[in-house]
């Protein structure tokens, strides 16, 4: 088999200023959108980018400092309306950056949205819940969460979440543009997950939230966080990999207003008592009442409805978020160490040595995912769909510093992996997603299939790596980027 690579080195004409340095790189695959994070906390968006076409890059658009941390948002709708004009397009995205507010009590958030112009602007945000507050002179939207030393931001399709380290809090947002001009933004707190150990990492993709913790992962079904628990009076744990009821009931996250013959439970979801257990001959709900996530008809999510309804009259429902605990084990959380073992909570684990970390986490396939801890070794995360999860150790001879994966569901996906000096590393994995009761002897499987097949060498020391395709990767040296594509 014969590979062919075409490199390109990228002259960055960002700044005359030798102290002006590029730390890391944001892509973003939807949009073809490249960000910048230099080390005066500044960021360069340049939209659209494509690294074989051009020799240098002119920036489009400067974020001035500071910026603590930064990500890209997709906007799709998973069921478009034609006749609804809120409906995002395919390249719709907003770049979501945080960074410090008096004094860093609290955090600021800026979105930017990606014009038809191809350049990205600031924009209003709508929002009406406790805790957050868009500032028209700031142009932001202030949180009322400490920025302390660390605060991160991780991106996905219609949602973002923000972690604050000092205030040992993870808060899940949702954001879609709504307006004739879409011009505006609406920005919903689903969640706020009470974090009791710290994050190192985090990833949102394919429908799982998965934070690097002290000897292994932390993964969260997005769809519960953000639309709540519909069908079921109690709550959803995962024990030894699979699904089960707590018994913890519903009593305890909403209240019944006799009153007014209500029942509000978590996530603005309102139904009339007497409709709340009424099913038809063929077992399924005869409500008129669907899901509401967060109080939305046609809501931030996603989540479509009679699409005659007025952005104004959603606008007056106050969306409602809920609070849960890091090590809960409910809402179908789980917890795999490094060890391959599935835990609800963390409190067996307590004693045991925590000197190794997630500190990087990204999505392979749908139910694949790979993890470097601090030690420079690699882990792959098997997910089922019943919510079972494996860790497999996957065998490396190089200590692993840095990892970048485009995620991708065919036959095999290739992983970039660079130990931080002068080399970078393709890894051949096979993403054939597995059973159940596959998963023991496909993990046997999976790491005799791995493969390393090419290997990159650089005369500068690689100090971030991105996939910006599956066969495309960016390489950012001393002060230069460096596009490779494998074909």
């Amino acid at each position: 088999m014969v590979c062919t690579i075409e490199a390109r080195k990228l002259n960055l004409s960002i700044s005359k200023s030798n102290s002006k340095v590029i730390t890391s790189v944001l892509y973003d695959p939807n949009s073809i959108s490249l960000g910048l994070i230099h080390s005066d906390c500044s960021i360069s968006l340049i939209s659209p980018f494509s690294p074989f076409s051009i020799s240098s890059i002119s920036p489009q658009t400067l974020i001035s400092p500071p910026n603590s941390s930064a990500c890209f948002v997709p906007l799709k709708n998973p069921n478009p309306n034609p006749n609804f004009q809120g409906c995002p397009d395919d390249k719709d995205v907003v770049f979501v950056t945080c960074g410090p507010y008096n004094g860093g009590n609290k955090v600021l958030l800026k979105f930017y949205v990606l014009g038809k112009c191809g350049k990205f602007g600031g924009v209003l945000v709508n929002c009406s819940q406790n805790g957050i507050f868009f500032d028209k002179k700031l142009g932001g939207v202030i949180v009322d969460v400490s920025h302390g030393m660390k605060v991160m931001l991780c991106g996905c399709v219609n949602y973002f979440v923000v972690y604050s380290a000092s205030m040992a809090k993870l808060i899940v947002f949702g954001v879609r543009l709504v307006g004739d001009g879409k011009r505006e933004l609406r920005l919903v707190k689903c969640a706020v997950i009470e974090c009791r150990f710290p994050i190192m990492s985090i990833c949102v993709s394919f429908g799982f939230l998965i934070l690097g913790e002290m000897n292994g992962v932390r993964v969260f079904p997005l769809r519960a966080l953000v639309k709540g628990k519909v069908g079921s009076s109690r709550k959803s744990r995962v024990a030894r990999g699979k699904v089960e009821n707590s018994s913890v009931e519903r009593k305890q996250e909403g209240a019944v207003e006799l009153g007014e013959r209500k029942l509000k439970t978590l996530n603005g979801i309102i139904k009339p008592v007497h409709e709340r257990r009424e099913f038809g001959k063929n077992g399924t709900n005869v409500n008129q009442f669907k899901l509401v996530a967060n109080g939305y008809v046609h809501n931030v999510v996603g989540v479509p409805s009679n699409a005659n309804a007025d952005d104004n009259h959603h606008s007056t429902v106050k969306p409602r978020s809920f609070k849960l605990r890091q090590d809960s084990g409910e809402w179908g959380m789980q917890f795999v160490s490094f060890s391959s073992t599935v835990d609800e909570g963390r409190k067996s684990r307590e004693s045991q040595n925590t000197t190794t970390k997630a500190i990087s986490i990204v999505a392979v396939s749908q139910q694949k995912f790979l993890a470097l801890d601090s030690n420079g070794d690699l882990h792959v995360l098997h997910l089922s769909k019943s919510g079972s999860g494996q860790m497999t150790h996957l065998p490396s001879t190089i200590q692993v510093q840095q990892l970048a994966a485009f995620p991708d569901t065919s036959a095999n996906s290739r992983v970039w992996i660079s130990d931080g000096l002068n080399s970078a590393h393709i890894l051949n994995m096979p993403c054939s997603d597995a059973t159940d009761n596959e998963n023991n002897s496909n993990s046997e499987e999976l790491v005799s299939h791995c493969s390393v097949t090419e290997a990159i060498f650089t005369s500068e020391n690689i100090r971030d790596m991105i996939a910006i395709s599956a066969n495309t990767v960016l390489l950012l040296g001393q002060d230069c980027l460096y596009a490779y594509e494998i074909s």
